[in-house]
């Protein structure tokens, strides 16, 4: 009985701290597409501030967990598209791996021409 309660404590610590590392790689690429879509933004400042935000010094998502988040950001029109894929896994063996595709859209900064 104790070796099951113990069981299911793990398991509900686990999917907390997943909930955790996808808010951490929301807030990752939606300030990442923030950034590259400033006027003056590009994609390796988008990809950049990524990596930044989920793994940097003072990351939300540091160590072992966020290993295998990889980004990708691309201008999709007029709108800077950041993409975080990988998985997280679970703290004990057998089960399948929690896959994550998050995305997050910001419209570009169009160029204002100043008033005569």
């Amino acid at each position: 009985m104790v070796l099951l309660a113990m069981a299911l404590l793990i398991l509900l610590t686990n999917v907390i701290a997943f909930q955790y590392g996808y808010g951490a790689v929301r807030t990752a690429v939606d300030e990442a597409s923030r950034l590259g879509a400033r006027l003056d933004g590009t994609i390796a400042d988008c990809e950049g501030h990524a990596e930044e935000v989920l793994r940097g010094r003072g990351g939300l998502l540091r160590g072992t967990m966020g290993d295998s988040i990889e980004f990708d950001c691309e201008v999709d029109g007029a709108v800077m598209v950041a993409t975080a894929t990988g998985e997280f896994e679970w703290w004990f063996g057998g089960v399948p791996a929690v896959n994550l595709n998050v995305e997050g859209r910001s419209v570009i900064e169009p160029i204002v021409e100043a008033a005569p």
